[in-house]
Parts: C-alpha cells; sequence; structure tokens
C-alpha cells in the first residue's frame, strides 16, 4: 500500500464536493477526452471510441467483450464513469479494505493493458483541468488542492499494485510482461453469433498458471481502422476454459452496432478476418472473479455470452474433483444462441452433483421443453428459489448490465449475504449494481 496519507480535512472536502462532480459528469469527461487526446493523441488507442462522442456509456448486449482499456472504468468512461469511480475512490479513502477493493479491481484491467505509470499524470492533469472548466468558480483553490492531493495518492496506490500484478505474473513460470504473440490454433463456431478461438505460443513455449474466470487482453490490426492513436484495438476477452488444457480459449460473440453507437469493431475483426494460423498479440491473464475457498454448494449463472465465464468457473470446479452440489442456471434467447451448450451438458452427465437449469427468453419452436430449456421467459428469484435447496451456497454470476442488476437484487431477497456473492461487472457500473440492494 501507499505509504501517503491524507489529512482529515483533506478526506472531508473530496467526499463532501464528490456529488457534485458526479452530477457534471458527462460535460466534465467530454472535455477531458477533448483536451487529453488532443495533446496526447497517442492515448486514444486506451480508450473507447463509442465513448468519446456522446459522453455516454454504451450498453452492450452481451458484456463479455470487455473494454478494460479506459482507466476508470471497465468498458470505457462513460460521462459519469470516470467521476463515479473516482468518486468512489476518493470517498473510500478514511475505509482502507474498501479502497483497496476498488482499486484491485481496477488495477486487474490496468496491468493486462499495460498501462504505465507515466500515463497517471496525464490523465490527472486533464481530469483536474477539466473539472475546474466546468465547475468555474465553485471548484475554488481549495477543492482543487483537495481533489489534486487525493488524485495523486490514488494514482500512487495504483502505480504500486499495478506492478506488483505485473511483476507477479512476468515472473510466474510461463508469465511475461506486455504483449505475446500467439497462433490461432483452431475456429470454432459455436453458435449463430458466437465463434471460439483457440490459441497457443507462437516460441511454442509454455502457458502459465491462470484462475478460471481470469480474462486476456488482444492488441490487433484492424484493416481499414486508424486513429490518431494508430490502427490497433485493444480488447479484454475473458478465457472461456479452465487451466490446464494447453491452449487459451477466447469465445467471442459478433457484437452489431446499436442505437447510433459504432460497430464493435474487434468483435467484427475476430469473426470476418480472424482464422486458423493467425498470429495476435495477447496479455497475460488478469482478473479477480475466481473461485473462493468453501465447502458451500456453487451456483453459477450466466446471461448470454457471459456464461463463457461461468464455464470456465464451472469446469475448473470439476476439475477440482468438487462432488457437493453445483447448479449452473443459463439464460439465454434461444437454442441458436447457446455457446458451449453442448459441453456443459456432457459435464453435467458425467457429474452426479451437477444440475442444470436451461431458461430461454424466447425458445424458437425447435427448442423443445424439457429437451432443450427448462423455464421459458427470464431468470429470477422465482425460479431459483425453486431449484435450489436455500441460500446458503456461493453464488457467482455475469452477464448483461440489467440482467446483472436483476439477479443481484434477486440474491439480496434470497437472503444471500455480500461475501457469498461473486460476479464481475463488464462496465462501469458496479457500484450501481451494489446500490440497488441497499
Amino acid at each position: 500500500m501507499s505509504r501517503k496519507t491524507l489529512s482529515a480535512e483533506t478526506v472531508a472536502i473530496v467526499k463532501a464536493t464528490a456529488p457534485v462532480l458526479a452530477e457534471h459528469g458527462a460535460t466534465i469527461i467530454r472535455r477531458f477526452y477533448r483536451q487529453m487526446l488532443h495533446e496526447h493523441p497517442e492515448l486514444e488507442l486506451l480508450f473507447n471510441p463509442a465513448n468519446q462522442g456522446t459522453g455516454e456509456q454504451k450498453t452492450r448486449g452481451s458484456q463479455q467483450e470487455a473494454f478494460r482499456g479506459d482507466f476508470f472504468g471497465r468498458e470505457g468512461a462513460s460521462g459519469a464513469a470516470l467521476t463515479n469511480v473516482l468518486n468512489g475512490s476518493m470517498t473510500s479513502l478514511d475505509d482502507l479494505p474498501e479502497l483497496k477493493a476498488t482499486v484491485m479491481r481496477i488495477a486487474h484491467r490496468h496491468a493486462s493493458l499495460n498501462i504505465r505509470p507515466e500515463h497517471y499524470p496525464i490523465v490527472g492533469h486533464h481530469f483536474l483541468a477539466s473539472v475546474k472548466a466546468v465547475l468555474g468558480d465553485v471548484a475554488t483553490d481549495e477543492i482543487m488542492a483537495a481533489w489534486r492531493e487525493a488524485y495523486g495518492v490514488l494514482a500512487d496506490l495504483f502505480i504500486e499494485i499495478e506492478r506488483d500484478l505485473t511483476q507477479k505474473s512476468a515472473q510466474t513460470p510461463g508469465g511475461w510482461e506486455g504483449f505475446r504473440p500467439f497462433v490461432v490454433r483452431q475456429k470454432v463456431q459455436e453458435s449463430a453469433d458466437s465463434a471460439s478461438f483457440y490459441l497457443t505460443p507462437r516460441d511454442g513455449g509454455p502457458l502459465p498458471h491462470y484462475e478460471a474466470g481470469q480474462y486476456v487482453t488482444f492488441r490487433v490490426e484492424v484493416p481499414g481502422y486508424s486513429r490518431a492513436g494508430g490502427s490497433a484495438v485493444y480488447r479484454n476477452y475473458s478465457l472461456s476454459t479452465a487451466p490446464g488444457k494447453g491452449h487459451f480459449r477466447v469465445t467471442i460473440k459478433r457484437e452489431p452496432g446499436a442505437q447510433g453507437n459504432p460497430d464493435s469493431v474487434c468483435s467484427r475483426f475476430f469473426h470476418d478476418h480472424v482464422r486458423e494460423g493467425d498470429v495476435l498479440d495477447v496479455s497475460s491473464p488478469f482478473g479477480e472473479l475466481v473461485l473462493v475457498e468453501s465447502q458451500r454448494p456453487l451456483v453459477f449463472i450466466g446471461a448470454g455470452i457471459g456464461i463463457t465465464v461461468m464455464f470456465s468457473l464451472f469446469q475448473s470446479a470439476l476439475d477440482r474433483g468438487i462432488d457437493r452440489p453445483i447448479y449452473f442456471f443459463q439464460m439465454m434467447h434461444d437454442g441458436r444462441h447457446h455457446p458451449l451448450r453442448r459441453e456443459i451438458e456432457e459435464l453435467a452427465r458425467r457429474h452426479p452433483n451437477v444440475t442444470l437449469h436451461r431458461c430461454y427468453s424466447q425458445p424458437s419452436a425447435e427448442d423443445e421443453p424439457g429437451r432443450d430449456y427448462e423455464t421459458r421467459g427470464r431468470l429470477g428469484l422465482g425460479t431459483l428459489g425453486r431449484n435450489l435447496p436455500g441460500n446458503d451456497c456461493d453464488f457467482y454470476f455475469t452477464g448483461p448490465i440489467p440482467f446483472m442488476r436483476s439477479i443481484r437484487g434477486a440474491l439480496h431477497v434470497f437472503g444471500v449475504p455480500a461475501d457469498r456473492v461473486h460476479y464481475e461487472c463488464y462496465g462501469p457500473h458496479g457500484a450501481e449494481i451494489e446500490a440497488d440492494v441497499r
């Protein structure tokens, strides 16, 4: 942990003024993007172009193509995302465990992107300058000094933790720092709109051990795509298989543009251009959504392409020989859009401690109840309550943001303690999901 501390006065000023910054978040971030990228166009590669034009967060259907490139938002700093996360961190300055938990989640994302210490002063300078420009006289010298000091402490904490994560990754047998060339050994169509890519190191060296639930970042050159910072695109995808298989695997949903947002450049590139034999730059695995030690039954809940993360955890639990009850709830549109279905069902057949429950929101005429799915409609508290022995379980879930809010609320009503709820938010809405149950 950083050795720097803040005075009680500084903490009080930051906490008192944080709501004002959040209120003007969209305007502040639009100006922040414009000014910073004008002076530092090379940093544009680290920011999602879908978020820069309007200052509003793009809501993705899958939530799986998580763009962890933006500094303080998993998919990008939306109008309120940067200020919300900064506010959340700043207002936790006097709550060390909460602050470290917030920083650690984001630090994993930064380490996967190879964000460097020298980036922090640039971001801080332009963010604080934007705050002053937007708030004007409201942002007094005293207030700005407090925020500047608090940002410095927070930045030092990020830098320290990210350095430790990066060093640990590089020192792991088979590990590396930055990006490493991988060969696409196999490409498999998994459903109507998703495909899996099997990858091994081009140098023939070993793979590092990773934890199920972690992700990697790709740095790809997309034909015909260019921004001021260059033509590279950085995107993160969760590993969709347990460790120890001799390869990495990512399962990617093709994401069309919606509501005026740009098409998903990277998912379209993978589906249309990446072929077996191609070489891609890949980061080491990072991420905090991993299995915790427990003797309670395990409950995995996945919606859409978010099922890929749950599958990795599910497969890893079985590989470890866990024989206590395991429940796997899946919510899909229909059978044509159900990735990894056959693998999941095969594992369930081989392990009598596994119970599957499939929900199709709009099953097709070819989908047969009982054979292809158990519930027609959306997955919620009623389905969970009818199919679980009680709430004394460890719950893991991923999926679109509205789904995650719904599940988090359902688990709260179900009486599940917070320390038994494990999820990863694919977007800058983690605090909002928790706020829904407070």
